[in-house]
This record gives C-alpha cells, structure tokens and sequence, in this order.
C-alpha cells in the first residue's frame, strides 16, 4: 500500500507560512485548501463562531459592522484566526470581493500550527 503524502504546495506564496519546510507543513496540508470566492460570499458572519481560518491571497473582501462597511481587506489578511483561537463569535461580516483567492484551513488545523510550528506569529486582528 502506497502513502499519501499531502501536497504541501497549498502553502506556496503563503507569508503566515513563508519559512516552514514541507516536512513541518505536511500535518497541516490535509486540513488546507486553496479556493477561488465567488463575490458577495461571508467569509464570516457577525456573531457566528469560527470554525475556519482564511488567508486572503489575491483580491479583496469588504468587513461590514452593523449593516456598515468599516474596512476592506487585501492579500495576506487573515479572518477568523483571533476568533478560533479565543472561541468567541466574529464581531463582524466578511464578504468576498472580485477575484478573491484564499487559503482556507479548519479551525482545529490552525490551533495546530499555532501550537506545533515553531515561532508561528498569530496574525494581528
């Protein structure tokens, strides 16, 4: 029987994760997919809980707080990750923007990495 090994690839140009060897990311690779998001999609919802972290890679997403746009966001953001670590609810909606592309990884992956990967930096929220 043949081991699969996961493609570590997923995590190509990703800076959270510029400077980790293969080996060290392969845990993760399993738990991590890159997607391209249809405009309008929530990469989040204001008062649910996290059960995914997202990396933007490309394009844009616009946060909306109480029915209000406050910020965009651009390549190399990170949503969810300060919520998944604290288990509180996203104070705020994310909705993809035109040619957004992310990395998305299960809330449980990230909590590993955060754990597991030497010097891992949690992205400011």
């Amino acid at each position: 029987m043949a081991r699969h090994r996961p493609d570590v690839s997923v995590f190509a140009g990703v800076r959270l994760f510029d400077g980790y060897p293969g080996r060290q990311l392969s845990p993760l690779a399993r738990h991590a997919d890159r997607l391209v998001v249809t405009p309008g999609t929530p990469l989040a919802r204001e008062g649910s809980h996290a059960h995914e972290v997202v990396v933007i890679l490309a394009g844009t997403a616009v946060v909306v707080r109480d029915g209000l746009a406050v910020a965009r966001l651009g390549p190399g953001d990170v949503v969810g990750a300060r919520e998944e670590l604290a288990g509180v609810p996203h104070e705020a909606t994310v909705l993809a923007g035109p040619g957004l592309s992310a990395l998305v990884l299960t809330g449980s992956a990230f909590r590993w990495a955060v754990r597991s990967l030497p010097g891992f930096e949690v992205p400011a929220a």
